[in-house]
């Protein structure tokens, strides 16, 4: 893998230098001591198993159970084997601390839809290295709007609390990884030289950790950033959930982070080998930018008519500026307004059933917003 020296600035006074000082720590206390071979592991077992069943045929009656939640008997012996030995939890697994973690990212409400658009995907840019599988399989081509339900969809799908989560959660772990698996296959197929050596495996396990981070470490920073207080049970309990998650995802437990401190180690060794943002990047960040779905829940029509101002303001509000920059995020006038109005709302918030449920039906709604602008 090639190291760069584009993203020394990041922790040295950007957005890693803020989550450094979140966790109370210096750069020089970090211990990188991890191997570039992860960016070359990947689900190697599960990509033999999604060949076979897109030769067969059968690839797409499995994703149809996925997405029906539904098991019929068609189902080929080999996938339902697959399945039944995820469904046995790990004994590390502390369903307690999931629950805090599911009811934090509910209750979190719009609050934290804003954090994961603006923060954790539109900043995720900044790495160009995690963007070249989205371009290879022809994921900027289908629009934001598309790309955005995906990843929201996820998140909703794996952090609920209610009746059922369970199994909803692991579908849509397994549904992922399939996808994962088939975009490796077909990245393999139509683009024999891709560059492992810059870019690592697609879709590898180094990557998918720091797919979690978004998730974990970029999702409770902007959280405090905005004022919308959580305890450190809670903070442990994402960091739990992800970590399941992304074991259910197909990485191997004991290089997934538990806690900040891990999680921070491990993205600094990360960030080495991601270059600096390129045209596919800019293509990603301009179409995100510029996608303005009307929310239904808010009522005045001038808040639905500037969306827009609302994500940019947020994203001035929490990424850099040397990030903003090689992204060409524009700057915005009175770009605290909004930042500000949310930390006075977030202010009032408690952690209570009513607001739980509150935001998981907010989240929810602007899910179907987005999923209807392609329906």
């Amino acid at each position: 893998m090639v190291e760069h020296q584009n993203n020394k600035t990041f922790w040295s006074n950007g957005n890693g230098k803020d989550f450094l000082e979140w966790a109370n720590l210096r750069e020089s206390e970090l211990v990188s001591d991890y191997s570039v071979s992860l960016f070359e592991a990947y689900d190697s077992e599960v990509d033999k198993l999604t060949e076979q069943w897109i030769r067969n045929g059968d690839f797409k009656t499995i994703m149809r159970s996925l997405h029906s939640n539904n098991d019929g008997k068609t189902l080929p012996e080999d996938y339902l084997e697959f399945k039944k030995s995820l469904q046995a939890v790990p004994e590390w697994v502390d369903p307690d601390l999931i629950l805090e973690g599911c009811q934090l990212s509910e209750r979190s409400g719009l609050t934290g839809l804003l954090v994961l658009r603006n923060f954790a995907l539109l900043g995720g840019y900044n790495f160009a290295n995690l963007t070249k599988p989205l371009v290879a399989t022809g994921s900027l081509e289908k629009g934001a709007a598309h790309r955005l339900y995906n990843t929201l969809n996820f998140w909703v799908d794996v952090s609920r609390s209610h009746v059922k989560t369970e199994e909803m959660r692991l579908n849509s772990c397994i549904r992922t990884r399939l996808v994962h698996s088939a975009s490796r296959l077909m990245i393999q197929n139509k683009h024999p030289d891709w560059n492992v050596g810059t870019y690592g495996v697609p879709i590898n396990y180094a990557d998918t950790v720091a797919t979690n981070i978004a998730f974990t470490v970029y999702y409770l920073f902007g959280l405090q950033k905005l004022n919308f207080k959580f305890s450190e049970n809670e903070e442990s309990g994402v960091f739990h959930l992800w970590k399941y998650v992304t074991y259910l995802l197909g990485v191997p437990a004991e290089i997934i982070p538990n806690d900040k401190l891990e999680a921070l180690n491990f993205f600094h060794y990360w960030t080495k080998y991601q270059a600096q943002p390129d045209q596919d990047a800019l293509k990603l960040t301009s179409s995100l930018l510029n996608e303005n779905t009307p929310i239904t829940i808010f009522k005045l029509d001038i808040i639905k008519r500037n969306m827009g101002y609302i994500h940019k303001s947020i994203a001035n509000h929490l990424i850099d500026n040397t990030i903003k920059q090689r992204l060409d995020i524009p700057e915005v006038r009175f770009r605290n307004v909004i930042p500000k109005a949310l930390q006075a709302r977030n202010q009032l918030t408690k952690k209570n059933e009513s607001q739980i449920k509150d935001g998981r039906e907010k989240q929810r709604s602007v899910l179907n917003d987005y999923k209807n602008t392609f329906n």
